[in-house]
């Protein structure tokens, strides 16, 4: 996997498609070919076999028809009255010519016999092709003398060798069989002759030759004694043992002669008692198929390759419109919204495109929007600057009046236009949202020394605040409306003079602001509305009631989040406390 990985990592679309599409190819062509030529080697091994098979067993059935017919003539022979005649020793010449003449019809009637001699118990013979070489008894030979022994079979000589006979041609011994029969008394049992027939072996040639095992592939037959009945010319034939065959059975195997592996199938007629032998060479098959299996092959990479072409084209026709659409995105990034794309076909890479396209003529939309912001916002600065001529001038006409009543020695009126200056000077801030600690105490402090002035002395106020917390940056103008409400829900009601403390110490992590009064408290039910309210996010313009310090805590939710904000605690007719929780800031939130 990592190797894949490797090899896929930052490479383009294409290139893996491609490599997808070769790799499901290859195994495709690949595995259909190896299946195809192992079904046709399997096809050609069975054909071959069938083909030797059908081959064996046809020579078997027509060597056991001609023997089988030349039994019947023996069969024939014996039963015939003149033929009976002679083996009874009742000879004389006119029967001889009509025994020659029978004995012609059967050679002439059936081409493939060489010759019939009969002889009888007495070493009589008559025959138109063969006769005796010497004057030496023909009951004495030993075909006779098996013949006779087993008077109910017949017998099979391959090779006639040696015998005191000779024939009108001259046939070599492998060029015939001899078939031998003995002729019996029907009432006594007793042999009175021997019926010989010489059988052309040619019968079974041009058969045999001409099945067509390549041309190392050829049919022979086998006697009893494993000695060769028949066999074309091949050097191979007497290097065949054959032992390697079940005299009895039939079946196959496999020998290796002169570096050349053979696969010898044969058959056993229980007729004749003969194996008929089929031998190929399996190397002539094997490259056969591996010829065949060449041609597969070639025919396997031409398809590959017109997949592959054809898998480059399909992916070719992918990959194009998302490169295309690629470079509109790239266009898009610097800038060019004008872009836009088009396809021909209706397919997932066209809604892609259209998604694109909607994304840039909403980007457009939104430029144009933020555009027009930005105008208004310049707009509206434009209207803070010119608003920022009314401050100035307040603070000219306070400065004017304060010089004035120094003037008159009016000092209370004084003191009450500093507080008011001083006042509008830190609310401003220069437009900054966040001040410092100590500039929020400046501002709370000159507010009371105004609503001082007015109440008189209804109220004294106290303010602590930790060194550690001056230099601290808060929210400006959060304290001023928690002291408002102070002095008008809790300090002007209350009979007597009333208290303010006000607060500002480091406590965990925390900036810790408080407002406290001794004024006449709320109930129980009450501040838990009142916490409930300040516990919630856009109750401003809801309620009416404790707007200022539900305005401040709103803003401290804003900015901070809703772990920061106000919490009161109260007692009544004992007094009030509102605290701020505020994070602690080192530098202006406005930097």
């Amino acid at each position: 996997m990592k190797i894949i990985d490797r090899v896929f990592k930052n490479r383009s679309l294409y290139f893996k498609l491609i490599c997808i599409f070769i790799l499901i190819i290859g195994m495709s062509v690949m595995i259909l070919t190896i299946l195809s030529v192992h079904q046709f080697t399997k096809v050609v091994e069975d054909q071959a076999n069938s083909h030797t098979l059908s081959a064996i067993t046809a020579v078997r059935n027509n060597i056991e028809l001609h023997i089988n017919e030349l039994e019947d003539i023996t069969k024939f022979i014996s039963e015939n009255d003149d033929s009976k005649s002679f083996f009874q020793n009742n000879m004389n010449s006119a029967l001889e010519e009509k025994l020659k003449k029978q004995l012609y019809l059967y050679t002439v009637s059936k081409p493939d016999i060489a010759g019939i001699l009969i002889v009888n118990k007495d070493d009589n013979l008559i025959s138109n092709e063969m006769s005796r070489i010497s004057r030496d008894p023909l009951t004495n030979e030993s075909w006779y003398k098996k013949a006779a022994a087993s008077p109910n079979t017949f017998h099979l000589d391959s090779m006639p060798i040696g015998r005191n006979i000779t024939t009108i041609t001259n046939y070599a011994t492998d060029e015939v069989l001899s078939l031998t029969k003995a002729v019996t008394d029907e009432k006594t049992g007793k042999v009175l002759g021997v019926i010989v027939i010489d059988w052309k072996l040619d019968a079974i040639k041009s058969e045999i030759e001409n099945m067509g095992f390549g041309s190392n592939g050829f049919v022979y037959v086998m006697d009893d004694h494993s000695q060769i009945v028949y066999s074309p010319v091949n050097p191979i034939v007497y290097r065949i043992n054959g032992k390697w065959f079940d005299p009895s059975g039939s079946g196959s195997v496999i020998k290796r002669i002169n570096n050349t592996d053979y696969q010898m199938m044969y058959d056993h007629s229980p007729y004749t008692k003969w194996v008929i032998v089929g031998v190929f060479s399996i190397n002539e098959t094997f490259l056969f198929i591996q010829k065949v299996k060449w041609i597969a092959v070639l025919i396997a990479v031409v398809v590959s390759i017109f997949a592959i072409f054809a898998a480059a084209f399909f992916t070719s026709s992918i990959t194009k419109p998302l490169v295309k659409l690629r470079s509109l995105m790239k266009k898009a990034e610097h800038g060019d919204l004008d872009v836009k794309f088009e396809s021909k076909n209706d397919d997932e890479i066209k809604q892609l495109g259209n998604s694109f396209n909607s994304m840039i003529s909403s980007i457009k939309n939104l430029m144009n929007v933020i555009n027009l912001i930005e105008r208004r916002k310049r707009e509206a600065e434009l209207k803070v600057l010119q608003e920022q001529i009314k401050p100035h001038f307040l603070y000219n006409t306070l400065d004017t009046i304060k010089w004035m009543a120094q003037e008159y020695e009016a000092r209370d009126i004084m003191a009450v236009i500093d507080a008011l200056t001083n006042l509008f000077r830190i609310g401003l801030s220069k437009g900054k949202e966040s001040i410092r600690v100590a500039q929020e105490i400046e501002h709370v402090k000159s507010y009371l020394i105004i609503q001082m002035t007015r109440y008189e002395d209804k109220f004294d106020y106290e303010i602590d605040v930790e060194d550690c917390a001056k230099d601290l940056f808060v929210l400006k103008l959060i304290l001023q409306p928690l002291v408002e409400n102070s002095i008008y829900h809790a300090i002007k009601t209350k009979r007597g003079k009333g208290k303010i403390l006000i607060s500002a110490k480091v406590n965990e992590n925390y900036l810790y602001l408080s407002v406290v009064d001794n004024g006449l408290g709320m109930k129980q039910d009450q501040m838990d509305k009142l916490n409930e309210l300040l516990r919630e996010q856009g109750v401003i313009g809801k309620k009416s009631e404790g707007y200022g310090m539900l305005n401040v805590n709103e803003r401290i939710k804003l900015t901070f989040g809703n772990d920061y904000g106000l919490l009161i605690e109260s007692v009544e007719g004992q007094g009030t406390k509102v605290e701020i929780k505020h994070p602690i800031l080192r530098e202006s939130a406005n930097s």
